[in-house]
C-alpha cells in the first residue's frame, strides 16, 4: 500500500546500473507491504539509466537526485535524508521482498521497541540461504582465525536451523529496516566507506548505543546475489578494502596489522588452493581458476587495501 500520506515505512534503494532488476524489485515491495502505507525512494548511482527506467515507468517511485557514484552507504544517506517514515527499509535493488515481508517486519517492529533494527532471511534464486544472513562484528582475532575457516568472520549471524526470531551482530544490507530516530542519531552510514563493510560499521555503532538489533527468519527476501558478480577480482578488492577500513577505524593500531596479515593469509590460501584444484579437479576447473584470479591481487597488491579507503577514492570507478 503505497500512500501520498504520511507513510509508515520509507523504502530505500540505492540502484547501479539496475534496469534488469528495479521492474521486480518495485513490484515486490508493493507485494510485500499490501498493508502497510510506504513510499520508496530510489538514486541512481550508476550513470542515469536506472533513474530514466524509473521516470518512465515506476512513477511510484521518488527520485532522489543523483550526485554519481558516491557509494552504497552515502546513496542510502541522500534517501534517508529525504525519507518521510518512522522507519528505515534498506532494500537492495536485486532483491524481491517475499509477499507480506514487509507487513510482517513492520508489525515485529512493533512487537520490539527496544530494538532499533530488524531483518529477515534472504535467499539465492535457487532457494539457499545468502552468506550475507551470517555476518558478525568480528575481531582481530576472528580475521587471524579465517584463515583456517572459511565462516569464522560470519559468527554471530542467523543459524541455518533457527526458526524463531532473535538478537543478531549485523543485518543484511540489502534488506534490513532501522528506526529513523535511531539513524539520525548515529549518523546513518558513514560515508567513508564507499563499498562494503559500511553495515558492520552502522550495527557496531547501533550496538555501542546499547540498542537490540533483531531477526525474524519468517520473514523473506530473494536477493539475485550473481548480480554483483560474487567472484570478480574487482568485487574482492572492494570487500578487502572494506574490511581493512572497518579494522583501521576500530582496532587498535596493533589489532589492525594483525586483521590485514589475517586478510592477507587467507587470500593467499584462496589463491594457491584455487589454481591447485584447478588441476586436479576437472570438473570444475574453471571455477577454481576463477577464485585464484580474484584472490591473487589481494595477495600480490597489499597496499591497494592495507590502510582501506585512505582518501575515499581507492578502487572508484
Amino acid at each position: 500500500m503505497s500512500t501520498e500520506a504520511t507513510p509508515h515505512v520509507s523504502v530505500l534503494v540505492v540502484a547501479y546500473h539496475s534496469t534488469d532488476f528495479i521492474r521486480q524489485c518495485v513490484a515486490g515491495i508493493a507485494a510485500a507491504a499490501p498493508t502497510t502505507p510506504h513510499e520508496i525512494l530510489m538514486i541512481d548511482n550508476g550513470g542515469g539509466d536506472t533513474e530514466a527506467l524509473v521516470r518512465a515507468e515506476l512513477p511510484q517511485v521518488r527520485i532522489v537526485p543523483s550526485e554519481g557514484n558516491i557509494g552504497f552507504g552515502a546513496g542510502n544517506n541522500r534517501c534517508a535524508a529525504h525519507a518521510r517514515a518512522p522507519l528505515l527499509l534498506l532494500v537492495n535493488p536485486d532483491a524481491v521482498p517475499q509477499p507480506g515481508a514487509i507487513d510482517r517486519l513492520v508489525a515485529f517492529a512493533r512487537a520490539t521497541p527496544e530494538a532499533a533494527a530488524w531483518g529477515g532471511r534472504s535467499y539465492d534464486p535457487a532457494g539457499n540461504l545468502d552468506a550475507a544472513n551470517f555476518l558478525a562484528l568480528p575481531t582481530p582475532g576472528d580475521f587471524v582465525l579465517s584463515v583456517v575457516s572459511a565462516g569464522r568472520l560470519r559468527r554471530g549471524g542467523l543459524p541455518a536451523e533457527a526458526t524463531t526470531h532473535g538478537p543478531v551482530d549485523v543485518l543484511n544490507g540489502g534488506f534490513m529496516m532501522v528506526r529513523a530516530d535511531v539513524w539520525r542519531e548515529i549518523g546513518g552510514f558513514d560515508e567513508s566507506f564507499f563499498l562494503y563493510s559500511e553495515e558492520v560499521d552502522l550495527f557496531k555503532r547501533i550496538r555501542d548505543k546499547g540498542y537490540a538489533v533483531l531477526v525474524d527468519p519468517e520473514v523473506k527476501v530473494m536477493h539475485d546475489a550473481g548480480s554483483g558478480h560474487s567472484l570478480s577480482a574487482g568485487r574482492i578488492m572492494f570487500m578487502t578494502i572494506g574490511r581493512m577500513h572497518y579494522a583501521r577505524k576500530h582496532y587498535s593500531p596493533g589489532g589492525a596489522i594483525v586483521a590485514g596479515w589475517g586478510i592477507w593469509f587467507a587470500a593467499l590460501k584462496y589463491a594457491v588452493l584455487g589454481k591447485l584444484l584447478a588441476g586436479v579437479v576437472p570438473g570444475k576447473r574453471e571455477r577454481f581458476k576463477t577464485v585464484s584470479r580474484a584472490w591473487t591481487p589481494i595477495v600480490r597488491e597489499r597496499q591497494r587495501w592495507w590502510y582501506g579507503y585512505r582518501t575515499g577514492n581507492e578502487g572508484r570507478s
